[in-house]
């Protein structure tokens, strides 16, 4: 037990040291690029960070744990948006939405309108037994991926139609000691260790939580998505810590895109069957309150109200009290999917 513990606490060290470099050198990439923050937070490190998802969503399907696979997306994307209501609180006095660009509102409408595909795909298969099947991939899951890689295009020319700030006169390089390709390397390097240790993570909380007699429990499920969701959190944090507070919350909107697209790999080796089609409905729960969540945030990016309590935002304070009510109504009906 001693020793799983030394391992939860050097892989969460691991993450907290490459996630706080990820966030820097992907400032520097943003900047030598012309990409922007909001491109490389929501679609680079986004899916740096969204890997150990990947990882445990796919070893879950090999070994026939399709609620575990599916779950983990919800999970972590749940948490996910929690992370800006604890970003919100860290960045200062008044909301950290007013401090980020509209461009986000697109990238976070195409997350609500991929966990609404979920959702309805459940309903479908297991109310009306619709389900279609490529190769033994459900069209639902294709339809996911095929929905992510329009929408990062999307994203892409938006962001390049809409460059933050463009009447800005342009300044002097912040980093001239680092090249683009240097901070790439050094972005590679991060995101390596970020999915080792992310993996690596996630496998000592679940083995703690069962040791421990909790992975039956809330507890246990919480703590395994705390574990995913560690590299988002101390990316998003080193982000708000430099500033970049477009990066921190393209990085939590793009993880909960990009978590979605986990399905459909998790389905492409998922053999037993159709993924969605063997996860239990009740994931349909974790999913709406996911979306709740996101809608309420993006009402206030778009809203962009001045008014806060305690150096927070009432969309963030919102959103983190859904997500405790959501977790609350699910430990009610003694749900463990969240």
């Amino acid at each position: 037990m001693k020793q799983l513990f030394l391992e939860f606490i050097l892989m969460a060290i691991f993450i907290i040291i490459s996630g706080t470099y990820l966030s820097k050198f992907g400032d520097i990439i943003a900047d030598k690029s012309g990409l922007g923050q909001a491109f490389i937070g929501g679609i680079l490190i986004a899916m740096a960070t969204s890997l150990p998802e990947l990882v445990t969503s796919i070893s879950s399907a090999l070994v026939g744990a399709p609620d575990i696979a599916v779950g983990n997306a919800f999970d972590s994307n749940t948490f996910n948006l929690v992370i800006l209501a604890f970003a919100d609180l860290l960045q200062g006095k008044g909301p950290l939405l007013l401090r980020v660009n509209y461009s986000h509102i697109l990238s976070g409408l195409v997350g609500v309108l991929l966990s609404a595909l979920v959702v309805f795909s459940l309903i479908l298969s297991h109310f009306m037994n619709f389900n279609l099947s490529i190769f033994g991939v459900g069209v639902d899951s294709i339809t996911l991926l095929i929905t992510y890689i329009i929408s990062v295009r999307m994203i892409y020319r938006y962001d390049q139609k809409n460059p933050l700030d463009p009447d800005d006169p342009v300044k002097e390089d912040p980093n001239p000691d680092y090249t683009l390709n240097k901070a790439l390397m050094g972005f590679a390097i991060c995101a390596v260790v970020i999915v080792f240790s992310g993996y690596r993570l996630t496998i000592t909380a679940d083995q703690i939580s069962t040791l421990t007699g909790i992975d039956q429990s809330f507890i246990g499920s919480i703590m395994v998505a705390a574990a995913t969701s560690l590299p988002e959190l101390v990316a998003t944090i080193s982000a708000i810590k430099i500033g970049a507070y477009n990066m921190a919350v393209g990085n939590v909107f793009g993880s909960n895109i990009f978590n979605m697209t986990v399905i459909f790999f998790a389905d492409l080796f998922y053999r037993q069957g159709v993924l969605l089609q063997d996860a239990k409905i009740v994931h349909i729960l974790t999913a709406t309150v996911g979306i709740v969540m996101a809608t309420i945030i993006l009402i206030g990016l778009f809203y962009r109200s001045r008014r806060s309590f305690m150096w927070m935002g009432w969309d963030a304070i919102a959103a983190a009290a859904v997500y405790f009510a959501g977790v609350y109504l699910l430990f009610q009906l003694g749900l463990n999917v969240i």
